[in-house]
């Protein structure tokens, strides 16, 4: 073994020790593995309300915009927290018939888009989300990046 190797093997186990990361991180690391999907397009997000910047103030908190884009396939959510939880309402702007998978930490929520794309999904649990798209026609599935609500 190497000293570079040995090195790094001891600050693992150093930080395991003194500041191991929480299970829920882990399970939701290895639960993204699991839901991968090889033959899927990956959506990639190209806006996110929560990093512009906020021009007013608001007693209420604003819904978040996502917009993720893949090929001629555009995914948009409007993601608001609801009672502990998050709602998320969608778009998938390529219309028609599609299954939508919204994965998060505890689970996965399974809706069907109307004809116009578009979807409502709750409860969804706060930490990373992805967002499946199986279309009934010839297309191919969109996955979307991870992102944290």
């Amino acid at each position: 073994m190497r000293d570079d190797d040995r090195l790094v093997e001891a600050l693992r186990e150093v930080i395991e020790t003194t500041d191991p990361p929480p299970q829920r991180l882990i399970d939701a690391a290895k639960a993204s593995l699991t839901w991968r999907t090889a033959d899927a397009e990956l959506a990639e997000l190209i806006a996110d309300s929560a990093t512009e910047p906020v021009a007013i103030r608001s007693a209420t908190e604003a819904p978040r915009l996502l917009t993720f884009t893949a090929g001629d396939t555009v995914v948009v959510l409007e993601v608001t927290r609801d009672a502990g939880a998050h709602r998320i309402m969608g778009q998938v702007v390529a219309a028609g018939a599609a299954t939508v998978e919204v994965r998060h930490a505890d689970g996965v929520v399974s809706v069907t888009t109307d004809a116009d794309g578009r979807f409502r999904a709750a409860p969804v649990a706060a930490g990373p989300i992805s967002v499946s798209c199986r279309f009934d026609d010839d297309r191919p599935a969109v996955v979307t990046s991870w992102v944290s609500i």
